[in-house]
């Protein structure tokens, strides 16, 4: 596989890179709360915001902790006691991910899924998930990112809590394995504050790897999304909710519907704006210019054979004659013909 920065990501029969527009995920995770009616309220946000794609989390609780640690979190960190807290009470099931999934192709948007252990990842193969994200936490786990590089499926990788050498020996051990993936740039502290999030390192691991870019955002509010999208990113990842007070650790920093639809809206302008590394006039410009520009003209009658000097040229709008940009160039050279006064010159002049 060739990775250079025209490499493309294939989700669902949607591509994925710098030619294409801005892949957005609305985020749902763990916001459900375990409630399979409100993950269904969450995908129909996701639509009417625009969404490309709604994601969620699978774990196999079982598979990514110790016996005893599951007994008694306390034995380890208060933190650690409070996530498996929460995350005890939210894990759906597979009938739910079977329904959410029949729910998703219903109304066309793409379900993806980040995968923490391998069991769960035996599962979304059984449900064909078109893609895998990896979380940032598991950048490192280089045992479950083989595993799902078996499946040759596109993954999703971000980078947050990562060092620089911790990314590059990541990216290689995926290169070596010929798989088709993109990193996204994320800072993991829930909320992010906004000066933490060195956005600038978008165009900077683009070049760095030769690797299509993306965005996973954890901070509040929408402007630094949309920047990471203007500064390449191809894909932008959001945590969304029904409600920023809802019960659970992820709701402070996601977005509600007004946001994320505010959010794509802002996305897709600033790609119509973008546009390609052409300069050239619009009609309307063109318009603007003949009312607004300049051009020579002659300050008194020219008899043919007079030469051209600033004692009988002059700059008057609108832009209907020769360029001002002249002015210098045709001084100093023979009329070839005769111009009255206050005439446009014209090309020909020169």
């Amino acid at each position: 596989m060739n990775y250079d920065e025209k490499n493309t990501i294939n989700i669902s029969e949607t591509l994925i890179g710098k030619d294409y527009p801005c892949y957005v995920i609305g985020e749902i995770g763990i916001n459900h709360n375990g409630d399979i009616d409100i993950a269904k309220k969450l995908i129909d946000l996701a639509i009417t915001a625009g969404a490309n794609a709604v994601k969620f989390q699978k774990r196999n609780l079982d598979s990514l902790y110790r016996l005893e640690v599951l007994e008694n979190p306390n034995i380890e960190s208060q933190g650690l006691e409070i996530l498996l807290d929460v995350l005890k009470k939210v894990e759906l099931s597979d009938s739910d991910y079977h329904e959410i999934i029949k729910y998703c192709n219903e109304k066309n948007i793409t379900f993806l899924c980040t995968a923490w252990d391998a069991k769960s990842v035996d599962f979304l193969e059984s449900i064909h998930i078109p893609a895998y994200k990896i979380a940032s936490a598991d950048l490192t786990n280089f045992p479950l990112i083989e595993y799902i590089s078996r499946t040759k499926k596109p993954i999703l990788i971000s980078t947050g809590m990562s060092t620089m050498d911790e990314i590059e020996k990541t990216v290689n051990f995926l290169k070596e394995r010929d798989v088709n993936f993109l990193l996204l740039h994320s800072n993991s502290t829930y909320p992010a504050p906004v000066d933490t999030l060195n956005l600038s390192l978008i165009p900077h691991l683009k070049s760095k790897f030769q690797l299509p870019i993306g965005y996973s955002g954890h901070e509040q509010g929408i402007i630094p999304s949309v920047t990471a999208a203007v500064l390449g990113a191809v894909l932008i990842e959001r945590h969304i909710t029904l409600d920023k007070t809802m019960d659970g650790i992820d709701q402070s920093s996601s977005l509600e519907l007004l946001e994320f639809s505010q959010l794509i809206k802002f996305i897709r302008e600033a790609e119509n704006s973008i546009g390609k590394p052409i300069k050239k006039m619009t009609r309307g410009e063109i318009l603007q210019k003949e009312v607004l520009g300049k051009s020579l003209v002659s300050q008194c009658d020219i008899e043919t054979g007079e030469i051209f000097s600033e004692n009988n040229l002059e700059v008057r709008g609108p832009a209907k004659g020769l360029s001002p940009q002249f002015f210098y160039e045709i001084q100093g050279k023979k009329s070839k013909r005769s111009i009255k006064k206050g005439s446009y010159l014209q090309s020909d002049d020169l």
